[in-house]
């Protein structure tokens, strides 16, 4: 009779910023106990003390596995670096060559966390330090999230990666025998909750607008065509490759979406958002997909006009969505 192998329970730490992401966390959550795993994270713990810090380090240190989960908000900050904490942690991780990964919402997901929570859920004091942590992030193992199903889902298909990978200490219990089993059956469950939740949302936004498919004075297929054939070039300085590419302002306004719920300005832009004023801002004021807010600065004794996203241009991104729902 052949010797029964030992099953291991894997310590997964989770990190992120807290109150905005306390849906994704506990999906997160769900995911690692249903596995068989055991989540740790700072729920745990209190931040800002170094005493306290040094005790998250631990806990990296001693889980089998660290994974981020990367919102629109950078966090706070510890006092001496003036690094945000979730920072502090993704980076200790790399240091210590932990096995890792990444879970990012995309903007169609901080667009819906924006509406349904408001701008708290984005960074508003420390947006230099975000982009910068997250293009960290994105130049490492990572997958984009559009909804609570896909983190969830993100979770487990890595979990198997590295286990294919690495050879992990984990926890044992000595009468459990290895197997992946139980997260592919939990794969399969959760895939076929997303597809169920994909169809009713798809029924859901059907019903709510077959009555209504103008956004504004025009046709959603109007608009669309326009945004598709207003072609333009970006500069090689603006471009990512470092050559000059053509795009279109459809392209450029799904791309932008999260810079324009916030809203940009002539006045305060760098070089990329008066592009996209010159680009792409006049053709969809024309559609009323952006709106024109007029703003004083008392202190500088100012005044100058924001583009912000409307509530045609939310509509118009609602119908793209839903169309392209796969």
């Amino acid at each position: 009779m052949l010797k029964k192998n030992m099953r291991k329970k894997l310590q997964i730490f989770i990190s992120s910023t807290y109150t905005d992401l306390l849906n994704e966390r506990q999906a997160a959550v769900e995911a690692i106990l249903r596995a068989g795993n055991i989540p740790a994270g700072m729920e745990l713990f209190s931040a800002g003390n170094n005493s306290q810090l040094e005790t998250i380090k631990r806990w990296i240190e001693e889980s089998d596995i660290y994974v981020l989960i990367l919102g629109g908000r950078y966090g706070s900050l510890e006092s001496e670096t003036q690094t945000s904490y979730t920072e502090i942690e993704y980076r200790y991780a790399l240091e210590l060559g932990k096995p890792f990964f990444a879970l990012v919402l995309n903007e169609e997901m901080l667009d819906r966390k924006v509406k349904n929570e408001g701008k708290q859920v984005l960074e508003l004091h420390n947006p230099d330090k975000y982009k910068k942590f997250q293009k960290l992030v994105l130049s490492k193992v990572c997958r984009f999230c559009n909804d609570p199903s896909e983190i969830k889902l993100g979770i487990l298909e890595s979990i198997i990666d590295i286990q294919n990978k690495h050879d992990l200490l984990g926890w044992v219990k000595g009468d459990e025998i290895p197997d992946n089993s139980i997260l592919m059956n939990e794969l399969d469950i959760l895939r076929k909750e997303k597809e169920e939740l994909s169809s009713k949302l798809e029924q859901f936004e059907n019903i709510k607008t077959k009555t209504n498919k103008n956004i504004g004075e025009y046709s959603y297929d109007e608009i669309l065509k326009v945004l598709k054939s207003e072609r333009f070039n970006v500069p090689a300085s603006l471009s990512k490759t470092g050559k000059e590419i053509e795009t279109n302002v459809l392209s450029s306004f799904l791309k932008n979406t999260g810079i324009l719920t916030s809203g940009i300005t002539s006045t305060y832009a760098n070089e990329s958002q008066r592009f996209l004023m010159k680009s792409v801002v006049p053709t969809l004021l024309n559609f009323g997909l952006l709106e024109r807010k007029h703003t004083k600065n008392a202190s500088l004794k100012i005044e100058y006009d924001r583009f912000v996203l409307s509530v045609l241009g939310n509509k118009f991104l609602s119908f793209y969505k839903l169309k392209n729902l796969k």
